[in-house]
């Protein structure tokens, strides 16, 4: 069976990824470094528009959930290993792009638990938060409707503006992700052919990301306790 491949699809993946582990290196290695963090800002925008698309296309989006929150479970050690933190002080940004999911899902299906992953963000001290979720909503709102998306995601980063703390105002920064996806989502930036399901291309782009965040963040954490 083929399945459509979109090149530029994995192109703002690997971005949100390199973007990511800057944000990361920046944060462990160089804190007092503004620049890390601001090229950092891009990631996560990506992140959420590639898991929007993820949840509108994909034919069992109860195993989508389920990947994540198994990649969460996973991430987890790493995770507070490398930021040096409690294990439960915080919880990673999986566990975030889960509770987004979900509310995209419920959305889709017009159920009224639809309220359920913003009380779960509440009380889940998870990375982003209910921040990410927002987001999400945002780029759903964007993949259907340019226009309302934008307005939507830069009212959601304005009030970051206000903020006395100087990481929150870097945040502004995440809106530098726009243009990408906004040309992908108006499919002037897609280049698209046939692979075939069963092909290691198919499982290497359907797994990277999953992998690649707990192993990134092992590296980081061994090198940091080598320096």
């Amino acid at each position: 069976m083929n399945r459509t491949f979109d090149y530029s699809r994995d192109l703002l993946k690997v971005i949100a990824i390199v973007t990511m582990t800057f944000d990361h290196i920046g944060l462990i290695y160089y804190p007092t470094e503004l620049a890390f963090r601001i090229v950092g800002r891009l990631a996560f925008p990506i992140f959420a528009y590639l898991l929007v698309l993820g949840v509108e296309n994909t034919r069992n989006v109860k195993a989508h959930l389920l990947r994540l929150f198994l990649f969460g479970l996973i991430s987890q050690i790493p995770y507070f290993l490398a930021f040096g933190i409690a294990p439960l002080e915080r919880l990673n940004i999986f566990f975030s792009l889960l509770l987004g999911a979900l509310t995209i899902y419920l959305l889709n299906k017009k159920s009224p638990l639809v309220f359920l992953p913003f009380l779960f963000g509440f009380f889940l001290n998870s990375e982003g938060s209910i921040y990410a979720i927002a987001i999400m909503i945002g780029m759903k709102i964007l993949h259907e409707n340019v226009k309302l998306g934008t307005v939507t995601i830069f009212m959601l980063n304005a009030f970051f503006l206000y903020s006395p703390d100087i990481i929150q105002n870097i945040q502004i920064a995440s809106l530098a992700a726009l243009p990408l996806i906004i040309l992908h989502t108006s499919s002037r930036l897609k280049m698209e052919t046939k692979i075939s399901a069963n092909s290691a291309i198919y499982s290497i782009r359907r797994y990277a990301f999953y992998i690649y965040y707990p192993l990134h963040l092992t590296l980081l954490h061994l090198i940091d306790l080598s320096l």
